[in-house]
């Protein structure tokens, strides 16, 4: 098994990484975050379904570790940069160079106002490029409810980006 989930984290890794900072907009959590949903991985390993694909079940265990902690927290703490400097860390560590960091910085400060259910399907669907009906599966909640949330998060979003451009 020790050599499975080395391939594994060799595998997937990264895109783990890329979820979790997603998730938390903060290193130290997303680190905490990614530690996590390896260390539930193994233990859950027997009871995973290797018909089904690693990667939706490690995104699955993810999002629930995350939605665990947000439990356990107060949300403005799980969210929030700790410093200046660590929101520097985080936007320099964005793979594209020919991104906008002023245009992310709105988009990050806006996602700020989205509730933990609709932050996770704006993240999985349009971060990690997932379908509706994968998303569906992943969260375990009808599509329709997919689709309702991806509705309003973009529309608070855009409403809140509109709201930031007038001032």
């Amino acid at each position: 098994m020790k050599k499975q989930f080395e391939k594994y984290i060799s595998d997937y890794g990264v895109s783990l990484t890329k979820l979790c900072l997603s998730l938390t907009n903060n290193q130290n959590d997303a680190k905490d975050l990614y530690q996590a949903t390896w260390e539930k991985a193994m233990r859950k390993y027997k009871r995973y379904d290797k018909s089904k694909p690693f990667d939706k079940w490690l995104y699955t265990i993810c999002v629930n570790t995350y939605r665990d902690e947000l439990r356990r927290f107060d949300k403005k703490n799980v969210l929030d940069f700790k410093s200046d400097e660590e929101k520097e860390r985080f936007l320099s560590s964005i793979p594209y160079e020919e991104v906008d960091h002023d245009e992310y910085i709105a988009l990050y400060d806006a996602m700020k106002i989205l509730s933990a259910d609709l932050k996770e399907v704006l993240v999985l669907f349009y971060f990690k490029d997932y379908s509706v009906k994968e998303l569906s599966e992943i969260l375990s909640i009808p599509e329709g409810t997919i689709k309702s949330r991806l509705n309003r998060a973009r529309n608070k979003l855009r409403k809140e980006l509109d709201c930031n451009d007038t001032k």
